[in-house]
């Protein structure tokens, strides 16, 4: 019996072997990667938190004192909050942020609804769009110069964070 070059069976486990890099021709691009937008806190709770600060990457220290101050008293900390400068983001999109978040609450702090793409809001009254309550209010150190500001957040954030 005559054998032929056109007709030589070799097992699949040999094929494979000898073309495992050319049978599939690689063709395929990478998929564009959505970059991170950078943030202070660890977002455990998914709670979101928007400022306006020109001076600071985040906030300056006095501020970021006060806030954490603030949060100790609601029970949280910030392993449980996303801190956001909107005035240093490239693209101030709110629909990035809420996707890369996935906040279940809002804080906007200096930050009009406006801006945010979110539904009028009058200050310290909670509002819901969507599946998220947000709080509009003012800068943290107007908040922290003010007893009526101060008892204006704390009344909202009682509310906001069911305490």
């Amino acid at each position: 019996m005559q054998m032929s070059l056109n007709n030589i069976s070799l097992p699949p486990q040999l094929l494979a072997d000898l073309y495992q890099h050319v049978l599939v021709q690689d063709t395929a691009t990478a998929m564009p990667v959505k970059e991170s937008l950078p943030f202070l806190g660890k977002n455990g709770k998914n709670i979101l938190i928007v400022v306006n600060k020109k001076e600071a990457v985040y906030l300056p220290d006095n501020e970021l004192d006060f806030l954490t101050t603030v949060l100790s008293a609601c029970n949280l900390d910030l392993s449980h909050v996303a801190i956001i400068n909107w005035h240093h983001l490239k693209e101030k999109i709110s629909s990035v942020l809420l996707e890369q978040f996935s906040p279940k609450q809002v804080l906007l702090l200096d930050v009009t609804t406006e801006e945010f793409s979110f539904p009028a809001a009058t200050k310290y009254l909670i509002q819901k769009t969507g599946s998220i309550d947000f709080v509009v209010a003012p800068s943290l150190p107007a908040i922290e110069s003010s007893k009526e500001e101060k008892k204006g957040l704390w009344a909202a954030l009682k509310q906001l964070f069911c305490i």
